[in-house]
């Protein structure tokens, strides 16, 4: 790597870092499960601080490989809060350099590959994750490195991205069979050591169950109740609706760029028809250079459509278009040189229908970005209020579904009660806050606790009403008598 190259990699790396290291300290997280992850690199940071770490203290709702980073960043740091949002934002950052030399691989142009790092780099969607203490980021930059090596034929360091990928969310297991296809594609051998490598995650992570559970797979029978529980709670997105479908399709059109969409599966048909011509001898080089991209991109699209479709994912949330985002790129870059070549006058429409999506896909990012912090304030207001009126050596508890609220107020997770196990009728939902010895009452709507329960009853005490319009968001904060709240 020459001077000048290095040079280059570490001014894009710099303008990629500071909008997300500066949204890491002045923007809340983008989703509330961040906060939950907050919790857990806290935990396992105090642990690792007094030398009481266990290999089973990884064992929870999620792959642990990021939020063992971030303990480790916090042991230096010493603040849970900032020390999993700042490596959330360094491994975003280093997204964008791997979107860039992906690009480069793939269409040898320069030019090109430093338009998709400003397409990535300044894009609200990613900025606003890679500011979040979630595992989408880290998990695409992970991705992002096992590809570009693929690329460059470095399999094992390939594999050994793939298994850190492996390790940060359950769906880069499918890399097992992935990385090798490709390889075979490529070079009609499979590299047995690399196998070896992408096999250690799962066997791994089914050692960490069974030894913290007795059951190697826990993790998935944690999911499996969390999805049930979440159907119940949520009966409008049990089935499909037409309009549950569109506001889903819209929400990974957006997220994962509409240009960038229709590039890939403009790619695929390109790639489709470069076949052809390898059929007869011509086109070899090009085919083999773009089939990774594709089947990367293709794989975790397939992925996302069939969880969505089997309903194991009953909601598209903006996040899960950003590992399409990132790894579609390239492909958009790809695209636009063939048409460029084949047909100039045509290339050049293209660039102005691209620009004018990309810039319509990044104002409703922001919108939607601008429609959470928002919603983020009403949450803080009543987990501020609880933080500061909840007595927390009372046998007192508070019932609230909302993990955002939960996590914020800084109460112990043991004194809330949430409406898993709860009855769904009023009188059998009311014994159930009496039995709970609940306190306080925390309904957001449209939850099914709201509308079985409102602020029709005499004795509760209504302290506090919040919403926002944007990203429809309602919370109502409820007192119940003492007497009620903590009988014996």
């Amino acid at each position: 790597m020459t001077r000048n190259h290095r040079k280059r990699l570490s001014t894009l790396f710099a303008i990629a870092a500071v909008p997300r290291l500066l949204g890491a300290f002045f923007l809340p997280n983008a989703f509330g499960d961040a906060y939950v992850y907050i919790q857990e690199i806290g935990n396992l940071s105090t642990r690792i601080a007094n030398g009481s770490f266990r290999l089973t203290d990884l064992f929870g709702f999620w792959l642990p490989l990021y939020q063992f980073l971030s303990a480790l960043i916090n042991l230096l740091i010493k603040n849970g809060f900032y020390s999993g949002k700042i490596v959330a934002a360094l491994f975003g950052a280093a997204a964008c350099l791997f979107v860039y030399l992906i690009t480069v691989q793939l269409t040898k142009n320069k030019t090109a590959a430093t338009w998709m790092f400003l397409l990535i780099a300044l894009n609200p969607l990613h900025v606003f994750y890679s500011a979040s203490a979630m595992t989408d980021v880290p998990h695409a930059f992970f991705v992002l490195a096992a590809l570009y090596f693929v690329l460059t034929g470095n399999w094992i360091i390939a594999a050994l991205f793939g298994a850190l990928a492996g390790l940060t969310r359950v769906e880069s297991w499918m890399l097992i069979a992935l990385i090798p296809m490709i390889q075979f594609i490529k070079e009609r051998r499979i590299a047995i050591p690399a196998l070896l490598v992408l096999a250690v995650p799962p066997l791994l992570w089914f050692f960490i169950s069974w030894r913290a559970t007795g059951n190697w797979l826990a993790c998935f029978v944690q999911r499996q109740e969390y999805h049930d529980w979440l159907l119940r709670l949520n009966p409008s997105v049990a089935g499909f609706s037409w309009r549950q479908v569109l506001k889903d399709s819209a929400t990974l059109l957006v997220s994962s760029d509409i240009a960038v969409l229709f590039a890939c599966f403009l790619a695929g048909w390109l790639a489709l028809k470069h076949f052809q011509k390898q059929k007869r001898g011509d086109g070899l080089d090009e085919i083999t250079t773009v089939t990774p991209p594709l089947l990367f991109f293709f794989a975790f699209f397939a992925l996302l459509v069939v969880a969505y479709l089997t309903h194991q994912q009953p909601i598209i949330f903006p996040r899960y278009g950003l590992i399409l985002f990132t790894l579609g790129l390239p492909l958009l870059a790809w695209v636009f040189l063939q048409i460029r070549t084949s047909s100039p006058r045509l290339a050049r429409r293209l660039l102005i229908g691209i620009v004018v999506v990309c810039l319509f896909d990044m104002s409703v990012q922001l919108t939607g970005a601008v429609g959470t912090v928002k919603q983020y304030r009403v949450q803080r207001e009543v987990a501020d209020y609880l933080r500061d009126h909840f007595d927390a050596n009372s046998g007192a508890r508070i019932f609230c579904d909302d993990g955002t609220v939960r996590v914020l107020s800084g109460i112990s997770e043991e004194k809330f009660v949430t409406s898993a196990g709860s009855s769904h009728d009023r009188e059998g939902f009311i014994e159930f806050l009496s039995d709970q010895r609940v306190r306080y009452l925390v309904l957001v709507k449209p939850a099914p606790t709201h509308a079985i329960f409102t602020d029709e009853r005499p004795s509760l005490d209504v302290l506090m009403h919040r919403r926002t319009a944007f990203i429809p968001t309602e919370i109502w904060l409820y007192q119940l008598p003492e007497s009620e709240a903590v009988r014996p």
